[in-house]
């Protein structure tokens, strides 16, 4: 493979790996990121590869350090050099998931690691891959499994401890075991139309004439992809923005909002923007929609997005969610709050490895900090949809109840027209969908009113 780049193909998964560790970014900007550096004629055949294998490398992330651990000795892949930890899972990964010869797959890592360190690390990983080679993944997991059932399934599956404890205990076994099966499913494509430019029929014809099948879902402005020949972001007409590619809970937000022609809506957590155009789109770009986001360079990225879609009434605003205050009230709000992510696990596998107890302490904090804001900035009367991609009901009903008991607002009975209901008293007035169950993520949405 010809790349013009100062380090091999591992190295540059490697250094990808290592930026959405350390700063957190999510796989797909750390693949932009380190891409900007890549040249050569096999660049985008590079860029294909070098994404699936970070998808994979996050997704079983757990299984992959679990069998490290196994063979290392006096140390964890965990406290190893953070660049040195992540090529050792290149490796096991290759060699374990991907079929590749171990014999091929050691040398490529040992060249790795002597190239980036030095000799006596090589060596020390080309011991651990001898190991790895003869290591029976089966017959410890069987092992671990009449020592530690959690453990076993959240090694098995490749989930968090606490997230396998969670669901179990939310759904069921039986049903939480569908669910950790189904984060690991290939993602699912959901296309939302852009009624600014083309109407559903039009562009279902123009997908099935470029290859894309798609069928119809319970959101009438959405199409489930069901199979693709040629990359979705690749066609013309999502170049000319005649479609946005929106999970098919997080585009159903929108439609629970409700907003009518000529009003003034604020979205708190705008970023990256598929809800805030949506509502464009429904508005037909009539009325003013405030989009506030803490993160200038993603309020940039909505910027350019908006001039592909054609969407004229968001005006963008750098401020804190849980601070913003306008002169005026507003009919309408969007919080779609900052959360743990735990219902995208499909979707984006790293976040599987960002959140614990405390962090989810701090967070279900900045929400209830965002709800008390919205509702200072909304009219007599006004409504507000609360949503997060959590499937946790401390983030989701908890929330609702606190937005009820403590700040002020009503729940509103919206007639939910597929999905699933929630948990706790008030369970039957909240929506939930579950990556299981619906093919998309898991998702949570509330009305509310001042």
């Amino acid at each position: 493979m010809e790349l013009f780049y100062k380090i091999n193909f591992h190295e540059l998964i490697a250094d990808i790996l290592s930026l959405i560790e350390e700063r957190e970014l999510s796989s797909k900007n750390a693949l932009e990121r380190t891409f900007k550096r890549v040249r050569g004629k096999d660049r985008e055949r590079a860029r294909g590869l070098a994404h699936a294998y970070i998808f994979e490398i996050e997704k079983w992330k757990r299984k992959i350090d679990f069998i490290g651990n196994s063979v290392l000795k006096g140390i964890k892949i965990e406290e190893l050099d953070p660049y040195l930890a992540n090529l050792l899972r290149i490796g096991i990964f290759e060699m374990k998931f991907k079929g590749v010869v171990p014999a091929i797959a050691t040398d490529s890592i040992v060249r790795a690691v002597k190239d980036k360190y030095d000799l006596s690390r090589a060596k020390f990983i080309n011991a651990v891959l001898r190991d790895v080679e003869s290591f029976d993944v089966g017959k410890a997991l069987e092992a671990l499994r009449e020592r530690d059932k959690i453990e076993y399934l959240s090694i098995k599956f490749s989930h968090p401890r606490w997230y396998v404890e969670y669901v179990i205990d939310l759904l069921g076994y039986e049903e939480g075991l569908r669910l950790l099966l189904s984060n690991n499913k290939p993602q699912r494509y959901y296309i939302r139309v852009n009624p600014l430019k083309t109407d559903i029929d039009s562009l279902s014809d123009y997908l099935e004439e470029h290859g894309v099948r798609v069928t119809r879902t319970p959101v009438d402005d959405i199409l489930k992809v069901l199979e693709y020949k040629t990359p979705i972001t690749h066609l013309e007409g999502y170049k000319e923005g005649y479609f946005v590619i929106q999970d098919l809970a997080s585009a159903y937000v929108a439609h629970v909002l409700s907003p009518e022609k000529g009003e003034r809506v604020l979205d708190l957590a705008a970023a990256p923007g598929s809800k805030t155009f949506h509502v464009a789109q429904l508005m037909e770009n009539t009325g003013e929609i405030i989009a506030v986001d803490y993160s200038l360079e993603r309020l940039r990225k909505m910027e350019t997005k908006m001039k592909i879609l054609g969407v004229k009434n968001v005006k963008l605003v750098h401020a804190d969610g849980m601070k913003f205050k306008d002169m005026r009230k507003f009919d309408k709000i969007i919080l779609d709050a900052p959360c743990s992510s735990s219902g995208t696990y499909r979707q984006f596998p790293e976040v599987k490895w960002r959140f614990n107890k405390e962090k989810i302490k701090k967070v279900i904090q900045v929400q209830k900090a965002m709800i008390r804001n919205a509702y200072k900035n909304l009219r007599d009367e006004g409504e507000m949809t609360y949503s997060t991609c959590s499937i946790r009901i401390d983030e989701n009903e908890e929330n609702v109840k606190y937005a009820l008991e403590k700040v002020g607002f009503d729940l509103v009975t919206y007639p939910f027209s597929w999905g699933e209901r929630g948990f706790t008293e008030i369970g039957e007035m909240v929506f939930r969908s579950f990556t299981h169950l619906h093919d998309c993520n898991s998702f949570f949405i509330a009305k509310l009113k001042r």
